[in-house]
């Protein structure tokens, strides 16, 4: 799918193709979809439900997720995290950190890396940060389509990111993105690298999986 971020929709049906074929019932439509701003995310994330909603192009599109899901990119978190601190690398964020991506557009990536020199001074000053990521991870749900992937993979290497990982918990393997159009396939016996970004880490996918199954069941 090419992916025309500023290009104007003529129908609904070219609105919808933007967004990513997502499936209808995440489309919110208060406020009316081309009318939302990053106060309507801030006001249903701090809402008392927490909804997460990203924006784009004016769109409330509520974020896929699922508790197995959400198991597996807990666990990147902290992975991810321990070895970024050991190394004094950065910051480590979860599913619920929202980024200010393309103009006017905002994502919540299931696990992101910033590093210390893109840490903004005043991490207070804006509740959204205007931040991209330098690495970003998204652990598939079942509403996700291909073109919605696509196009956040597009919007993060457009404003900044270097590495992407998108990994499919129903084949247990992933994909590994060093740009929107150079991308390699993790199957289930790789392993995800985190190459320039993260420098010596280095993750089987089968300890990943492995560690979220009960002690008994594995293998």
């Amino acid at each position: 799918m090419i992916v025309k971020l500023h290009s104007v929709p003529e129908t609904m049906a070219d609105f919808h193709e933007r967004l990513g074929f997502v499936p209808l019932d995440r489309i919110r439509m208060d406020p009316p979809p081309g009318t939302a701003t990053e106060a309507d995310v801030l006001r249903y994330l701090e809402s008392g439900n927490k909804s997460l909603y990203e924006l784009v192009d004016g769109v409330l599109v509520e974020k896929a997720v699922g508790t197995h899901e959400t198991s597996i990119s807990t666990l990147l978190v902290i992975l991810i995290g321990s070895f970024v601190k050991e190394h004094k690398l950065g910051l480590t964020f979860a599913g619920d950190g929202p980024f200010r991506l393309a103009p006017g557009n905002v994502r919540y990536p299931d696990v992101s890396f910033i590093p210390w020199s893109l840490v903004p001074k005043d991490r207070t000053a804006e509740k959204i940060w205007p931040v991209t990521p330098v690495l970003a991870v998204e652990v598939l749900s079942e509403s996700n389509t291909k073109a919605e992937i696509d196009r956040k993979i597009h919007e993060l290497f457009a404003t900044g990111c270097k590495l992407v990982w998108i990994i499919d918990p129903v084949t247990q393997t992933a994909r590994a993105y060093t740009s929107a159009s150079q991308s390699k396939n993790i199957p289930a016996d790789g392993h995800l690298d985190g190459g320039k970004v993260l420098p010596g880490f280095r993750l089987p996918l089968a300890e990943l999986f492995q560690s979220i199954e009960e002690p008994g069941q594995q293998g």
